[in-house]
């Protein structure tokens, strides 16, 4: 029988009961033995990477810096965050008590999309980016023996909120992992994705997302 796949807040990862799963923990802040997954952060940064940049004919070295660069934080975004490290806008301490993370607005080619749209149209073809052609071979064949031996496999960060369409804090890339891995890709992200009709939505929404190695993966 073939291991499952969960997605689960940060403390029940780290505290999980369950002796034989597998736990991938992709924080920032991962304890060493986690090291070996930490490509499938957004934070993580490689000068070499070159990840396409929805939107524009450009490309990005980690795919937070995606993120990030495309906000509008007073009315403008930062292109320059491109080449760089990811750092929160506006930083955190620059966050008062009139901040509204909900309302947040990113920039596609020149438009204001809300958090939400965002999601779909950069942050998810972004990061399905990552795993269709940056994370090692060895990764995924880890947790592709793990699965095939029958463990689970809990996967975690530093964020909570596994609902995409939940604009009320940062959204957890472990969801999009235990999806991809467990093989939900499509009733998870892409139908919903297809369902999500905001009136300015649609033409944002319709680019092919980057499957190639997921499909080879679930192939077996």
């Amino acid at each position: 029988m073939t291991g499952t796949t969960a997605a689960v807040s940060r403390a029940s990862g780290l505290t999980t009961t369950r002796p034989d799963a597998l736990r991938v923990d992709t924080a920032a802040a991962a304890p060493p033995d986690m090291r070996r997954f930490a490509t499938m952060n957004p934070f993580h940064f490689d000068p070499t990477w070159r990840i396409p940049v929805p939107g524009l004919a450009a490309v990005s070295h980690s795919v937070e810096s995606v993120w990030q660069a495309l906000r509008i934080v007073d009315g403008v975004t930062d292109l320059a965050m491109l080449e760089q490290p990811a750092a929160k806008r506006p930083a955190e301490h620059l966050r008062g008590d009139g901040f509204d993370y909900a309302r947040s607005t990113l920039s596609h080619a020149g438009t204001p999309l809300d958090l939400v749209t965002a999601r779909y149209a950069i942050y998810l073809p972004t990061y399905l980016y990552l795993l269709d052609r940056l994370v090692p071979d060895s990764v995924l064949h880890e947790i592709r023996t793990a699965l095939d031996a029958g463990r689970d496999v809990v996967f975690y960060d530093w964020d909570d909120n596994t609902d995409i369409e939940d604009p009320r804090s940062s959204f957890s890339h472990s969801a999009v992992l235990a999806s991809w891995f467990g093989g939900r890709i499509e009733q998870d992200f892409l139908d919903r994705r297809r369902g999500w009709h905001p009136p300015h939505a649609a033409p944002y929404l319709s680019d092919p997302l980057p499957l190639d190695r997921y499909h080879r993966f679930h192939q077996h």
